[in-house]
């Protein structure tokens, strides 16, 4: 069997699986959903000895001083917390009403920041089940629209779109990167809730920052865009708490540092963020995605020659 049929077998399996576990979880009520999600974390521990790998690396990066005993439980309950996450969300997407049990603290710093009537991005991280938060902002009746790549397999791709699309999420693709721009601009300029993400690897983008002490490259789109629409920029993320409940906490807004030039006014914004995110990430470090290589990108001879491309 050749690669493209291979490929195609494998996408096809895989939006079969989708539907199935979507309908599946769906059906099921919660404690279902999390028995299995931990049945299967656990198993995937055990089982995808790379990722394991990469999270115990990741974890001995950011918490030098626990112990490998620390570190594995950490990176287990991550697997379980992640497996959970995944069941949890097919699990709201067809059933809304259960939305309620997300608690939101911080709404009003929300609400300020939308009276500026030039939108907000909200900054947020892969923390906790964190697509929830567009669901549970869009059933509190906020324009949400959600910034994420597309899928591989386009049509399990579609498949979610139309979920989410029916939860009141509207989605805008990383890329192509013009299409991106323009779609969040004319969210932006219609007072919408924009959430982006600032805390994967992005190669020989953006600005090299420390995270956990360690430079790693970082992505500024959500600089940008409010230095250029001089939207609002407020942090947030999810988190889970004790049973199926799950906390929202939203900041007030972040004015952006002007800096000595456009350039320099990024990275020190980016430092910022950054540092937010670490504070939240240390609140629950077994609910990040300690499974993304963060700091797999370094700085090439030409990024470390230039201005304002590296934290000092």
């Amino acid at each position: 069997m050749d690669k493209e049929k291979k490929k195609l077998l494998q996408r096809r399996a895989g939006w079969f699986a989708i539907r199935g576990f979507t309908i599946f979880s769906g059906v099921m009520p919660l404690s279902w959903n999390y028995f299995l999600g931990k049945v299967l974390g656990s198993i995937a521990y055990l089982v995808v000895a790379r990722h394991r790998k990469i999270a115990l690396e990741s974890l001995e990066v950011a918490f030098p001083q626990t112990s490998l005993r620390e570190r594995k439980k950490i990176t287990r309950d991550f697997f379980v917390s992640m497996a959970q996450g995944s069941f949890e969300l097919l699990h709201y997407l067809r059933n809304l009403k259960q939305l309620d049990n997300i608690r939101i603290e911080g709404k009003s710093n929300l609400d300020k920041a939308l009276k500026n009537q030039r939108g907000v991005i909200l900054v947020t991280a892969h923390l906790g089940n964190f697509p929830l938060l567009s669901l549970k902002l869009a059933k509190e009746g906020y324009k949400v629209y959600f910034v994420t790549r597309p899928m591989r397999d386009e049509k399990a791709g579609d498949y979610l779109y139309e979920l989410r699309s029916g939860a009141g999420v509207n989605t805008i693709f990383s890329y192509p990167r013009r299409e991106c721009v323009s779609g969040i601009t004319k969210a932006l300029s219609g007072n919408g809730i924009v959430i982006m993400q600032m805390d994967q690897n992005f190669g020989s983008g953006g600005v090299w920052v420390k995270f956990f002490g360690k430079l790693a490259a970082t992505p500024v789109g959500p600089i940008v865009l409010g230095l250029r629409t001089k939207a609002s920029l407020v942090p947030a993320y999810i988190f889970h708490e004790q049973g199926f409940k799950h906390g929202i906490k939203i900041f007030p807004e972040e004015a952006l540092e002007a800096g000595e030039s456009r350039d320099h006014a990024i990275l020190l914004n980016a430092v910022k963020f950054t540092r937010i995110i670490e504070g939240w990430i240390k609140e629950v470090p077994n609910q990040w995605s300690w499974i993304h290589r963060r700091w797999k990108s370094r700085p090439s001879e030409k990024i470390q020659s230039l201005k304002f491309k590296i934290e000092a």
